[in-house]
């Protein structure tokens, strides 16, 4: 995914969360700051004297089928160019059963990093899920790419990752 295209997943999630706000909330400003609140939930923008800028919103909502629905999402630029994005849906439903999706995204001077996952719990209680990471080192083109996912015979989680140089050489991944 570009990112351009995270900047936007983010913003979108954001909006997304927001959306849930109800018209008759309150909302405030001062200087730098907006916030808005509603029945479902609320928003926040921010600016601060340094040129820092981001925007956060979560919201839940009743779904039809009697599941519980809650979303968040936040999108950030800091002074030096650095962005960062993040969203989250959680569902539970009437019979115990849910499940949390959820996705991150950081570029800076020093590098970049990703993490998205799925984690679902049934109705008896059982949990599947699976998140993947990768990470690169601006620096030296280093590169970690990784995943856990949950063993559904034990329930414990597995782990995987690979490590890589800027060259795309299989390098000993540090601890």
């Amino acid at each position: 995914m570009t990112t351009t295209r995270k900047i936007a997943f983010g913003s979108a999630c954001a909006l997304v969360a927001s959306s849930f706000l109800l018209i008759g909330g309150t909302a405030e400003a001062r200087q730098g700051v907006i916030k808005a609140r509603g029945t479902n939930g609320a928003v926040t923008a921010v600016r601060g004297p340094n040129g820092t800028t981001g925007a956060r919103a979560h919201g839940t909502v009743r779904n039809e089928d009697g599941s519980v629905t809650r979303a968040s999402g936040g999108a950030w630029r800091n002074a030096n160019g650095g962005t960062s994005v993040r969203g989250a849906t959680t569902t539970v439903n009437p019979d115990g059963s849910g499940t949390r999706t959820s996705n991150a995204y950081a570029s800076g001077a020093r590098g970049t990093a990703s993490s998205s996952g799925t984690l679902s719990r049934d109705a008896e209680g059982n949990w599947t899920g699976n998140r993947n990471s990768t990470a690169t080192n601006a620096a030296t083109g280093n590169s970690y790419s990784g995943s856990v996912s949950i063993d559904p015979a034990t329930g414990r989680p597995v782990r995987t990752a690979t490590c890589t140089d800027a060259s795309g050489t299989v390098i000993a991944c540090p601890r």
